[in-house]
């Protein structure tokens, strides 16, 4: 069965599903005059806020802005290849970008007395900070899974060598390592399965069995 698995691992994604959903951060404009709208809108929020940084800094924005777009063409392509060369990953991050967060508040779980202090202390992260930090744990826990179940392969095919190169004899397969990976690849999935709100969990599984 492990054989199997690892040779023709099942399929995750279906031509129905959805794509990985990636919001270009000038809003599908073409190269300068998207840098030059946020640049006016960045303007905009400062001036809302009484925010002053003069002329020279304004000048060069769109110019620093040009430069993140590159770099954020760069990373796209990047995790594109990525997602081609691994379902797993590509499952994960077809549900991870097609989320949809309130960028303006967030619930508080900590305690009161916490939160007051951090209040105090003005250490209370903004809704944007706490978005960035539940993505990133998804994310890690995204890669432990993909890269222990890399490394379960690795050690699967190699021990299975070892048992044909020895005529076949099954006693020298070593299972200690695989499992060890295997365990750590589950309880890393169980981590980024836990981010999921039970009611979309019940969701989806209802919908699977009407399929």
């Amino acid at each position: 069965k492990l054989d199997d698995l690892f040779t023709n691992p099942p399929v995750f994604i279906l031509s129905s599903d959805p794509s990985p959903s990636r919001k270009d951060p000038y809003n599908n404009l073409p190269p300068i005059v998207g840098e030059l709208v946020t640049a006016t809108q960045k303007q905009k929020q400062r001036q809302q806020n009484s925010i002053s940084v003069g002329l020279a800094p304004q000048f060069f924005e769109v110019g620093e802005l040009i430069g993140e777009r590159r770099a954020w063409d760069r990373i796209v392509k990047a995790e594109t290849a990525r997602e081609n060369a691994s379902e797993v990953r590509r499952a994960f991050n077809i549900y991870t970008t097609n989320l949809n967060f309130n960028p303006e508040k967030y619930v508080y779980s900590g305690s009161a007395e916490k939160k007051k202090r951090m209040i105090r202390e003005d250490k209370m992260p903004t809704a944007v900070d706490v978005i960035r930090s539940d993505l990133d744990a998804r994310d890690l826990y995204r890669n432990m899974v993909q890269t222990k179940l890399e490394d379960a392969k690795a050690e699967f095919l190699f021990q299975a060598k070892q048992v044909e190169e020895n005529n076949g004899d099954v006693d020298r397969f070593e299972v200690s390592e695989l499992l060890s990976l295997l365990r750590d690849a589950a309880t890393a999935a169980d981590k980024w399965f836990s981010f999921i709100p039970d009611e979309d969990v019940e969701t989806a599984l209802s919908i699977v069995k009407k399929e």
